[in-house]
């Protein structure tokens, strides 16, 4: 049938599918940072932004399913997730290299993104969605390796202070569009609904409980980085 792959039975967490799901997504992003290092200077550039072109092609094939199977709201299609604010500092990193992208990509967007492939919010409305989800934070995990293993960047010794400050920061402006509109972006007005041992507490003590746990998370991170060091000056 020409339109069954907009048929979609929800998939469980760590169901058969879910974790074959899982395996290759893990499998294609510890490949990706092993291709980079095959190619020569020019062949890499032309992948990093032949990567930023798809990722802008999957957001429009994204949004057109959306649209054309349920509609478009402000209270839930407006990227203003972590996980949707870190796919684009990834895109805009493999444009500029920023030093600061990297580090708020590496530090915030790889355990976010991470964490969401594992327990994610089951909510896809068909198979597309699903499958653009899991590649859209594979995608952002791709590239956090890709700027640590191919481009030899490190994150700098005070790079923890400003990812979280950053992460705080914004809880402002995203807060404020989640009450206007009745979102709820970056999970500020309610906990989401998933099976993660790490998400607890009615609100507001589960955004302090994640907030703790996203710092442990950066100092985990940073951790390899922390021996035998000299900061990158690239700014």
């Amino acid at each position: 049938m020409i339109f069954s792959i907009f048929i979609y039975e929800q998939v469980g967490q760590f169901s058969t599918q879910h974790l074959l799901t899982i395996a290759i997504c893990f499998v294609l992003i510890a490949l990706f940072p092993v291709l980079g290092n095959m190619l020569s200077a020019n062949q890499r550039r032309f992948v990093e932004l032949s990567v930023v072109a798809f990722g802008l092609l999957q957001e429009v094939v994204d949004y057109t399913n959306r649209f054309l199977v349920r509609g478009l709201n402000f209270s839930e299609d407006l990227p203003l997730h972590i996980c949707n604010i870190m796919f684009y500092v990834g895109l805009i990193f493999m444009v500029t290299k920023s030093q600061f992208l990297f580090e708020l990509l590496y530090l915030v967007g790889l355990g976010a993104a991470f964490i969401t492939i594992l327990t994610p919010e089951f909510k896809m409305i068909n198979h597309i969605d699903y499958i653009l989800f899991f590649f859209y934070h594979g995608l952002i995990v791709a590239i956090a390796l890709w700027g640590v293993f191919v481009n030899k960047m490190k994150p700098r010794k005070e790079s923890i202070r400003n990812a979280y400050l950053t992460l705080w920061a914004l809880t402002i402006p995203v807060g404020l569009v989640s009450w206007i509109v009745d979102g709820n972006y970056m999970f500020l007005m309610k906990s989401p609904t998933v099976s993660n041992p790490l998400v607890f507490g009615d609100w507001p003590f589960y955004i302090i409980n994640i907030s703790v746990i996203s710092l442990i998370i950066m100092f985990i991170a940073f951790l390899p980085f922390s021996f035998n060091r000299t900061d990158t000056t690239r700014s």
